[in-house]
């Protein structure tokens, strides 16, 4: 009886844990404390979303990423250049709280809705090609 007790304490850790894991969000290996941030660029409406590998951003609703906004004219001119390439970015992280009002943060002109669901989100000052 006890091992079955123990097998049933396990297996409820470990479902637990897991679960724990998939509801984190993950960063996609960036760096919150960062001010550069070099990774591949999709760009949606006002927010861009980056990712650390090439064959993330081919692939529709790919994650891990990282959210993110400049202001509203550097988007236009990076969403028009930059799609799809390797990019730096630079600037500052936010902490996101989904009890934010609105579920938003308002960056230069430009909203973020965090649609890559991470732990913070990236405040740009600049988005330029890697290369």
């Amino acid at each position: 009886m006890k091992s079955k007790a123990f097998a049933v304490l396990s297996a409820s850790t470990l479902i637990l844990t897991l679960t724990a894991c998939a509801s984190t969000p993950a960063s996609g290996g960036f760096d919150p404390s960062g001010t550069s941030f070099t990774g591949w660029v999709r760009f949606t409406g006002e927010e861009f979303q980056l990712y650390a590998d090439h064959d993330q951003v081919l692939q529709p609703f790919s994650r891990p990423c990282v959210s993110g906004a400049a202001s509203r004219d550097e988007m236009r001119q990076a969403a028009r250049d930059l799609g799809g390439q390797e990019v730096i970015i630079t600037g500052r992280t936010a902490a996101w709280s989904a009890s934010l009002p609105g579920a938003r943060i308002e960056h230069e002109g430009s909203s973020i809705r965090n649609d890559c669901g991470g732990a913070f989100v990236i405040l740009a000052d600049d988005i330029r090609p890697a290369n």
